[in-house]
Order: structure tokens, then sequence, then C-alpha cells
């Protein structure tokens, strides 16, 4: 049974109980003091003193169960199977096995050392578009925090001094200042989060010291509300668009993999010298990793994948034999050479919207992807074999 005084284990005073507690000891200070003079100093003294004690009490029962929390959640973490995640990303982000367990070895050194003030991790993926830098953080947000949305945050959209500010929130009394952070909100919100920052090179220079803090330390104050944001929970992504050319170079010198300091180091001094980026500011990244363009294999089997999804958002199965179908058509554009997945997504989703409406039309809830006499996409209907009575 516990005592008054032992309150850990229990829920805090409940505001009106404390209201209560000052109107009772008020109303006992008034009447003593009608018996004696020197009650009421006395009292006064022991009601301060009472209150004081009871809202230190509230304050540290909200500390511990905020460090209960993040305790829990990071043992949570610790359960996660990583190699079946890594296997689950491979399968899904193709092309790039090499990013994807830099990442995951990474994230299981961390998460088992996990503690306040820093980063569960920080990642600056590099890369041309249509390789996966974007979509590589959106599926691990997935396999990390299921129930938590990823903050995707534009950098195109921050290409001003004051468009930075937001990410904080605004001073109290400027227009926003009640929405608080486009970073720190979601955050407080619930710190269980992926963050990925998207093509950072289009950000406003102001950027950098404004993510000092939070990639250092973890941790930073709302402007809005003034409130302590902790991000120990999160991980961290950067894309980028710039300097590729430079790292492919450099990955043609040095294995990331094995000599993962040295490919550090000069990654980022290219990335100074080419890209534009602050050297402070590329320091407080603990990896930075080359996704280089996909061979025409790859990108045909990721945008074969990408279809069956856009399909199955219509309630229609699409199957293919394999990507190879898709192979002539990537070898005979330059454009989706140069530009990867994205370009040849779209494409097929604008082939085949058609096809869309018609299965739907007939009722078909599977077809299959094939390739015509002339190497044309065609869509067929499967039909389903009637089921056997018994």
């Amino acid at each position: 049974m516990h005592s008054w005084f032992d309150r850990s284990s229990e829920q805090p005073l409940a505001p009106a109980m404390l209201v209560g507690l000052i109107v009772t000891l008020a109303g006992a200070v008034i009447a003593l003091n009608t018996v004696s003079p020197w009650f009421s100093p006395v009292l006064l003294l022991l009601a301060i003193g009472g209150v004081v004690f009871v809202a230190i009490r509230q304050t540290n029962a909200g500390l511990h169960t905020s460090s209960r929390a993040r305790e829990e959640n990071f043992s949570k973490l610790g359960t996660i199977d990583f190699g079946q995640t890594e296997q689950w990303l491979k399968a899904n982000v193709r092309g790039q096995d090499e990013a994807i367990e830099i990442v995951i070895s990474s994230l299981r050194s961390q998460v088992a050392i996990a503690q306040p003030g820093q980063l569960l991790g920080s990642f600056l993926l590099v890369g041309p578009t249509g390789t996966g830098k974007t979509f590589l953080p959106q599926l691990l947000a997935q396999a990390l925090y299921p129930d938590s949305e990823p903050v995707i945050l534009r950098m195109n959209q921050y290409k001003t001094p004051n468009d930075v500010q937001t990410l904080l929130g605004p001073p109290p009394g400027m227009p926003g200042y009640e929405v608080g952070g486009s970073l720190t909100r979601p955050v407080l919100v619930n710190p269980r989060r992926v963050v990925i920052l998207d093509e950072l090179e289009k950000a406003h220079p102001d950027l950098h010291h404004c993510l000092f803090d939070i990639l250092d330390a973890a941790t930073c104050r709302e402007k809005s509300s003034g409130k302590e944001v902790d991000f120990s929970q999160c991980v961290f992504f950067g894309t980028s668009n710039a300097g590729v050319d430079t790292l492919r170079k450099l990955r043609q010198q040095i294995n990331p993999t094995k000599d993962q300091a040295l490919w550090l180091g000069q990654s980022r001094d290219a990335l100074v010298d080419n890209a534009g980026f602050d050297r402070a500011f590329l320091a407080r990244w603990a990896h930075i990793i080359l996704m280089d363009e996909l061979s025409p294999y790859h990108v045909a089997e990721v945008a074969c994948l990408q279809l069956a999804r856009y399909w199955r958002d219509y309630g229609i199965e699409l199957t293919y034999t394999s990507p190879e179908i898709l192979l002539d058509t990537v070898a005979k554009n330059v454009e989706f050479k140069q530009y990867g997945v994205r370009q040849l997504e779209n494409y097929l989703k604008q082939t085949t919207n058609s096809a869309i409406v018609q299965a739907r039309t007939a009722g078909f809830s599977k077809v299959r992807l094939e390739a015509g006499p002339n190497n044309e996409l065609l869509i067929q209907p499967v039909l389903e074999e009637p089921r056997a009575s018994i």
C-alpha cells in the first residue's frame, strides 16, 4: 500500500484536488487567525510549502512517465528482426542492396545503444532522380514505426530564411505560431518518426544552422511553444541530386563498406566542393550513401512493382512473367536511362489507364502484363478456374 508521499506509481494529483487543498488551507488560516495572530504566518508558510512540494512531485511524475515511455519504445525497437527487414527492403527497393545494407547495419548497432541525446541514425542519400532515395526511407518507416507516418519535408519549399523559420515554428505572436513547427510539432505529438528532408540542396543555407542541434544532440526548442523537442527516437534521412558525378568517380576508388571512414571524409569534401553544402553541416551526418543510376533491368523491375501497386489501388491484381518484357522499352528510350523509374512508371500508368477501365467494366480482378509481337505492352485478363465441387 502506498503512502500519500509515495506517488511514483500513481497518477499525479488532479488540478481540482490542488484547488480544494488551497481553499481548505485558506479557510483554516482565516479561522485560526481569530484565535492567535501567530497562526496566520505559520500556516501560510506551511501552505506554500505544501503546494510547492505537490507541484514538484507532479513535475517529477511527468518526467518519470516520459522517461519510462521512451525506454519502452527503445526496447520495442530492440525486438525488430532487422534481418527480415533487410530482405523486405531489398525485395521492394531493387538495385540498391549496398545502400540498404549500410542503413540496416547502422540501425542495428544504434538501436542496441539507443539513449536520449542521440539520433537513431542520420543518412544523406545522394543520387540521380528515380533511384529510390525517398522511397527507401518511406518503406523503412513502415518497418520501424508502422503506426507513425514519416515526416516528409520538401526542401524546395524552404528557399528563404522565413521559410526555414517555420521548421521550428514562428515566435509567439507571428502568423502561424499556433500551428507550431513543420518539423518540431509532428515529433512533439509523436516522437517515433522517420524524418525525410527531400532534395536538401534546394533549401536556403540557414537550414544547415537550424539542424545543427538536432543532428548533434537530438534535441531543440520549438520557438512557437517554447517546448523542448526530443528527437532521440527519430531516424533522419536527407536526399540530394547534387554531387552525383563526383561521388560516382570517388566510388570507383573507395569501397564505402570496407573503408567507411575514408569514404565519409572524402565524400564530405567532394560535396562541399561540388554541391555547395556547408562542411560543418555535412560533418553532422553519420553516413553519406551513393544511390546511383539503376541498370535497365532494375528500372524495369521496379516499374513493374510500382505498376502492380497502382493497379492494386483499383482492386485489380496485376501479374507479370518477368521484368524483361519492359527491357526493350527501357533500352530504346534514352530518357528512361537518364531519369530512371519515375518516368517509366508514369509512362506505364498512362498507357494502361484505359485497360484499368476495361478490366473494371468487365469485372476482372486479375490481369497479366505481357509483351506483344512488336514488343508493345498488352494487358490480358486472367480467368479464374472454377472450383471443383466436393
